[in-house]
């Protein structure tokens, strides 16, 4: 994996979606001219308190600050489908004019979502779609991220080699990611998933994965691990830096911490999935702007017809993070790696 690879899926995967929020700026600007404006009260409901949602947050309070609209932004301690819907009540009752919602359970939440829809208040999904839900769907497919992974460790390894896959089979998004992966492998004969181990993320630990690994230090029977979350890529680089196997032994994570960028700084992961969660924050506002103001039908003319934005991700790796971490301190993110 090099600088170039990087560069490549930035400028071909990701021109269209800029051009839609390109495009999405002049429509508000136009629109806003003919109408009466008003305070824009914006309510942005995501799925925990961590690194990723603080990320998406600061995004989301720039966007607020650049088209002056109040932003309230509120996440649990941790995924809490029941205070998310809460929540999502609480705001309803105060008049919001738009709402955003990463949904930790979308089963559980979509008939709520899809009585707002008909109240004609402008509501999306960012982060895990509620199809039947929302209006507009806003982030990165799992799916895709999956494949970009897997890509990103076929850059890595040698052919035939074994590859281990840590998951939660819980949780939706992971499965998606975990697809996404697997597919790739089986259109590239040349490489062996051999190895999967399911734990809940949360409470996984390096000594499952060291007893997963197999005990014997010198026939390991994995050269890579794809961690789908950044608790299990840094409970993995934990694990493989005990057992003296850092770099040998590489790591692919569907992650951005500032944890998991201290890791790849290191070398010890190789490479981290960023989902870009400052433009999935900014994002949010500039759609629900104009739904606001320009209408929601007006709004989703304009919209790709699955009434998707995809944002992509971006593939880390110590070849390009300290143009990552640049381009993080110009948002106002402090990167601390």
């Amino acid at each position: 994996m090099n600088a170039c690879f990087f560069e490549f899926y930035v400028s071909r995967r990701q021109i269209l979606n800029k051009f839609l929020i390109m495009l999405l700026i002049f429509f508000l600007t136009f629109s806003s001219c003919e109408k009466n404006s008003k305070q824009i009260h914006i309510a942005i409901i995501g799925k925990a308190d961590n690194s990723y949602w603080n990320e998406v947050k600061v995004g989301s309070e720039i966007a607020g600050k650049n088209f002056g609209i109040d932003i309230d932004f509120y996440v649990p301690p941790k995924d809490d489908p029941a205070w998310q819907i809460r929540k999502l009540e609480q705001v309803i009752s105060d008049s919001i004019d738009g709402v955003a919602v990463a949904a930790s359970d979308p089963k559980s939440i979509t008939s709520l979502m899809s009585g707002i829809m008909k109240s004609d208040i402008p509501c999306i999904a960012i982060d895990s779609d509620v199809p039947k839900g929302r209006h507009v769907y806003i982030g990165t497919r799992h799916y895709y991220a999956g494949q970009q992974s897997a890509e990103a460790m076929m850059e890595l390894l040698d052919p035939g080699s074994e590859i281990g896959i840590i998951t939660d089979p819980s949780v939706p998004d992971f499965l998606q990611s975990i697809q996404g992966f697997k597919d790739m492998f089986t259109e590239n004969k040349g490489f062996k998933i051999s190895k999967i181990l399911e734990k809940d993320y949360r409470t996984i630990q390096p000594e499952d994965i060291e007893t997963w690994i197999g005990n014997s230090r010198a026939n390991l029977e994995v050269n890579g691990i794809f961690c789908v979350s950044d608790s299990i890529g840094l409970a993995t680089a934990k694990t493989i830096e005990k057992m003296g196997k850092s770099g040998q032994i590489k790591i692919v994570c569907i992650g951005e911490s500032m944890e998991i960028m201290k890791l790849v700084k290191q070398d010890i992961v190789q490479v981290a999935i960023s989902r870009r969660p400052y433009r999935l924050g900014y994002s949010s506002v500039i759609v629900l702007q104009n739904m606001i103001k320009a209408g929601i039908n007006d709004t989703l003319m304009i919209l790709p017809k699955s009434e998707m934005i995809e944002l992509g991700v971006i593939t880390v790796t110590p070849a390009n993070i300290d143009d990552y971490k640049n381009q993080l301190l110009k948002w106002g993110i402090k990167a601390e790696f």
